[in-house]
């Protein structure tokens, strides 16, 4: 979507003139789209950004490659943010409590049933407490950024009516996510969404929260959607006339 005249690379007028379409996608960044209102809310994170992509004088390009190093390297920092506001103790670890706050922050649910899960992660592991570490936390976000795969492959054993365990999870985040998961990370996992305490996990609940986990409160309302941002883009694109997409 960025690469408007399809050299492969992407210059800052053609991530600028795309970025503003997407940022209008996100309920945070259409508060915000009116900048002479608001203060240049946006501006200037977008100075910073381009020209760390393109260099003081915008005249470098940026490569895929650099992209994604980018995006897990801010993926990283913000998980890390995330953990450390929770105190890790001496040995660098937060409590199971913590871990369940931090995945159920953005679940959506009513206060009464978070305060349900919590209840229970606090009294499973109250006498045998062995604590996060920032590894099994990194480790199980990398897993849930690849929740569309996962939630596919756990359709797959409920409609084979297989019983979705605690190996059966860490198997799933092995194949799918190639990542593995702590046995002691899956067991809190278990805690928080087996809700009928039968060891199996209630896979509809926890895909919903954690497909919510990722987006951290920032969806669109859902009447907006794909379409629009498509249309916006088509839009865009017959009035820059690019090569590959001169209308």
């Amino acid at each position: 979507m960025f690469d408007l005249n399809g050299d492969g690379d992407v210059d800052s007028e053609e991530f600028e003139r795309v970025a503003n379409l997407a940022r209008q996608q996100s309920s945070i960044g259409s508060r915000h789209r009116d900048h002479a209102n608001t203060g240049n809310t946006f501006k200037g994170v977008n100075s910073a950004l381009i020209t760390y992509f393109f260099g003081l004088n915008l005249d470098k390009k940026l490569t895929i490659t650099k992209f994604l190093e980018f995006q897990q390297q801010l993926q990283r920092e913000i998980l890390s943010l995330e953990f450390e506001r929770k105190h890790p103790n001496e040995k660098g670890c937060i409590t199971e409590v913590d871990f369940a706050e931090l995945l159920l922050a953005y679940a959506g649910s009513n206060a009464k049933k978070r305060q349900r899960k919590l209840k229970r992660v606090k009294k499973r592991f109250r006498e045998n407490s062995l604590g996060i570490t920032k590894t099994d936390y990194l480790n199980f976000f990398h897993f849930i950024n690849n929740i569309a795969d996962v939630d596919t492959a756990l359709t797959f054993y409920h409609i084979a009516g297989a019983s979705i365990d605690q190996a059966t999870l860490k198997h799933v985040a092995k194949t799918v996510a190639k990542v593995d998961l702590s046995d002691h990370v899956i067991s809190v996992v278990f805690t928080i969404f087996d809700d009928n305490n039968d060891n199996q996990l209630s896979n509809r609940e926890f895909i919903a929260v954690m497909k919510n986990r990722i987006q951290r409160g920032l969806e669109k309302p859902k009447d907006t959607g794909f379409l629009k941002l498509m249309e916006s883009l088509l839009k865009c694109a017959k009035e820059a006339k690019p090569v590959l997409l001169d209308l």
